[in-house]
């Protein structure tokens, strides 16, 4: 996680009408844009990622982490199926450049082209008329499931289904598309993220967090039999063997204010949540606009469903919604 001091996220009530009536676009500036080619591509793939390769299609992307051999994660990636047999690979952009280098290294035997593109953004479409938006964009709409995806017929744009509630979609177009354009500040759309429990490697969770702890299996960015890939061993053997006891969850801070004189009621992140002892962290907080706060947190499964009263380091409660999930 970032060791910067941790600034709150909020979402206006401007931005919040314009999701129940309208749609915004922001530009996603903590990913990146990859395009990878080559001659078995899809094969070195599969022994390289978390997920089955054979599930990628032009209509359907997939979630998926590459490892160290030890199981422990590089960066999380989403892959698309871009135009003439070349993949579209997103990574945080922390880690783009190592993702790159990383499966440079291991291309022995293979015809690898692989490199961040400048030229392509990632934008988040969100609100009751993205549907709408992309369909002036002569873009199909996905179908209605995780990660579905649609291609522009002649330009290179690609767009994915992130979340149903509010409606929102990824967009890969040019880096330069909506640059004029009045959107919201990408604080809203990190309080939009934290709100809506859709965690972020190097964010919420990173290298020192084994990535099933972190809910690759709710996300849907594993396969336990699609065969052999770099640290497969360690991750097969904490889920067979009961080792996945922590998870990331969605949680609600009742007790935080959103007024200047609630301010010094508000934690710094990440926070240690304690039941008599410290037990998880409260990883991200964002508000809503109404100025209710929520959060991502990394808790003790066994803690969760035993409904363990819990609270933050200043003895604020806090409340489990659920396990972040697709």
């Amino acid at each position: 996680m970032d060791d910067q001091q941790y600034s709150i996220p909020r979402l206006s009530a401007q931005t919040a009408d314009k999701l129940q009536h309208g749609h915004i676009i922001c530009r996603e500036s903590h990913w990146v844009v990859l395009k990878a080619s080559g001659k078995d591509l899809r094969e070195y793939l599969q022994g390289q990622i978390t997920q089955d390769m054979k599930r990628l299609s032009a209509h359907q992307g997939i979630h998926a982490c590459l490892l160290t051999p030890q199981g422990k994660a590089v960066s999380e990636l989403y892959i698309l199926e871009g135009y003439q047999d070349e993949l579209v690979i997103l990574t945080p952009s922390t880690t783009g450049e190592e993702v790159v280098a990383r499966l440079r290294r291991f291309a022995l035997g293979y015809t690898l082209r692989i490199g961040i593109v400048d030229s392509l953004a990632l934008y988040s479409v969100q609100g009751a008329t993205a549907g709408a938006f992309l369909d002036e964009m002569d873009l199909t709409l996905p179908e209605n499931t995780w990660l579905s995806s649609s291609r522009h017929p002649q330009k290179e744009y690609l767009s994915v289904l992130m979340h149903v509630k509010p409606r929102t979609y990824w967009l890969v177009a040019d880096a330069t598309l909506f640059a004029r354009k009045n959107v919201p500040e990408a604080c809203e759309l990190e309080a939009l993220r934290i709100i809506g429990g859709l965690p972020r490697f190097a964010c919420e969770w990173d290298a020192s967090i084994y990535p099933l702890n972190a809910n690759l299996i709710e996300f849907d960015g594993v396969s336990f039999d699609k065969g052999c890939y770099v640290g497969q061993e360690v991750t097969s053997r904490m889920h067979w063997r009961g080792g996945i006891r922590k998870k990331l969850y969605r949680v609600q801070i009742p007790g935080l204010k959103k007024n200047d004189s609630g301010e010094n009621q508000q934690p710094e992140i990440p926070c240690p949540v304690i039941s008599t002892t410290p037990l998880g962290t409260l990883r991200a907080l964002a508000c809503d606009h109404e100025g209710h706060f929520f959060g991502i947190a990394l808790l003790p499964i066994e803690t969760v469903e035993s409904d363990t009263p819990l609270k933050l380091e200043n003895g604020t409660e806090i409340r489990v919604i659920e396990a972040c999930h697709v």
